[in-house]
């Protein structure tokens, strides 16, 4: 599926908060385009999370430490010379909250819609399926599927 000619993210509002491009069978070339199209940095939230594993760690509990991925999430922003991020990868992080006994996932979607004062503009890549269901509609575009 071609996305959107000239999807333009950088103007989404407010820009200091999290948008959701939703998005189920993203291409790769479409992906670059969209990338180099609105000058932004893709950042991919499964290699942040290995990059942050501590060796000798045996376990990843991640539905313990909510507030410690949302602080990753935040900090992705931080350090980036463009205006804009997309982060891909996050849908791993959001089936393991969904599949987890005792998952907080709701919860999860509260804080990261509630997340604010980010350093650039942050879009996150995920399948429709993933997407909350009470997420305002002015933070989300849908690239629709063939």
């Amino acid at each position: 599926m071609k996305a959107e000619d000239n999807l333009l993210l950088r103007d989404a509002r407010p820009d200091d908060r999290v948008h959701l491009l939703l998005w189920d069978t993203p291409d790769e070339a479409e992906l670059k385009r969209i990338v180099y199209y609105n000058n932004a940095h893709r950042i991919n939230y499964r290699e942040n999370l290995l990059q942050r594993i501590q060796p000798g760690e045996s376990f990843l509990a991640l539905h313990h430490n909510l507030d410690v991925e949302l602080r990753a999430i935040k900090s992705i922003c931080s350090g980036v010379d463009k205006q804009i991020v997309l982060l891909e990868g996050l849908d791993c992080l959001i089936t393991y909250l969904q599949v987890t006994s005792g998952s907080r996932i709701t919860l999860f979607w509260k804080q990261l819609e509630e997340t604010r004062k980010l350093e650039k503009l942050l879009w996150i890549l995920l399948p429709h399926q993933l997407a909350p269901k009470n997420w305002l509609p002015e933070r989300i575009r849908r690239i629709p599927s063939a």
